[in-house]
């Protein structure tokens, strides 16, 4: 077999295990309805994530960050230099599989601590990240690293190299939000174009 008949293979893998994801939320309905209400409610949104969790929550950020002229709230990336600190009636956006990353639970400390509220993205509804959680919605593929496992052997246990189901299926996830937040809030589609800055075209002078 060449490279690009394993290429091919490997995509029909992804596209088929991505298939989950409808039933995944179709039992978590309450849940997203909750999360809607909290992002309405919140003065600003706070997303965080460390690793391949972190690159998800951070493309996450980055698309909401479009909309909050229109929401009313102000959007921040935790790992960001310039931003504003999580405070009382915020709202910290938490992605982690395995639920027990240590940077992510001490953002999700201080988010407690300030009287925010915590969504989690996680895999594990016993994590120490869903437990400190207001809101868990659960995307299976994490690793479960709390059962005596080495953490480099439970990398090589699923279906992908590197534990990767989790993050893809956590990406499919935010960009559902992000297209089911636009349409319940009546966004045009239109506000993402304006939001992008423009890539200036150099153009060669004419001879």
């Amino acid at each position: 077999m060449d490279f690009g008949d394993i290429a091919v293979k490997s995509a029909v893998k992804i596209v088929d295990f991505l298939r989950v994801l409808p039933k995944v939320l179709e039992s978590q309905r309450e849940r997203l309805n909750e999360f809607v209400k909290i992002l309405k409610d919140s003065k600003a949104v706070h997303v965080y994530g460390i690793g391949r969790s972190g690159a998800v929550a951070l493309c996450f950020a980055i698309r909401l960050k479009h909309f909050e002229k229109v929401l009313g709230c102000k959007v921040w990336w935790v790992g960001d230099e310039v931003r504003e600190k999580i405070e009382e009636n915020d709202v910290l956006i938490a992605f982690s599989g395995s639920g027990e990353t240590a940077e992510v639970l001490i953002v999700a400390e201080r988010a407690k601590d300030a009287n925010a509220k915590v969504v989690a993205i996680t895999s594990f509804e016993d994590s120490s990240l869903a437990k400190m959680a207001d809101l868990v919605i659960t995307i299976p593929g994490g690793l479960e690293t709390r059962k005596g496992w080495k953490y480099l052997e439970a990398q090589f246990v699923g279906e992908f190299y590197g534990g990767g189901e989790f993050e893809l299926l956590a990406y499919a996830f935010q960009e559902v939000l992000i297209s089911a937040i636009g349409e319940y809030f009546g966004i045009p589609k239109d506000v993402v174009i304006k939001e992008h800055e423009r890539d200036s075209i150099r153009r060669k002078p004419s001879l």
